[in-house]
């Protein structure tokens, strides 16, 4: 029985809070470990819904991190290699999230500023 898209959207934004909590109190080296333990977590739930290991292209999230604005994760985040199933993995967007970037590079050129 596997999980339906919702429940492991909720599963992939609670370790992503439960991630960024983590690397406000412990040290860096703890939380890379965490991050590692949680890939593996979503790496799981999207094997069992296949049946196997799971396939490249279903790796990426399929809901924005939190933070992430429904437009930017359309236009920008889809298509960026930061991109996993467990949220985006940019050590600046996960302590400023929409700060990285692509993010910013894409409010620039929506503005019109180059």
């Amino acid at each position: 029985m596997g999980l339906s898209e919702e429940e492991k959207d909720l599963v992939a934004q609670s370790l992503q809070l439960y991630l960024q909590q983590a690397s406000m109190q412990l040290p860096q080296a703890s939380v890379n470990q965490l991050v590692i333990i949680a890939k593996g977590i979503i790496t799981k739930l999207d094997q069992m819904e296949a049946g196997g290991p799971a396939a490249p292209g279903k790796t990426k999230a399929s809901a924005p991190p939190l933070g992430i604005s429904e437009e930017w994760f359309g236009n920008v985040c889809q298509t960026c290699t930061f991109l996993s199933a467990s949220g985006c993995t940019d050590k600046i967007t996960a302590k400023f999230p929409g700060k990285c970037d692509p993010i910013l590079k894409y409010e620039r050129a929506k503005a019109g500023v180059r």
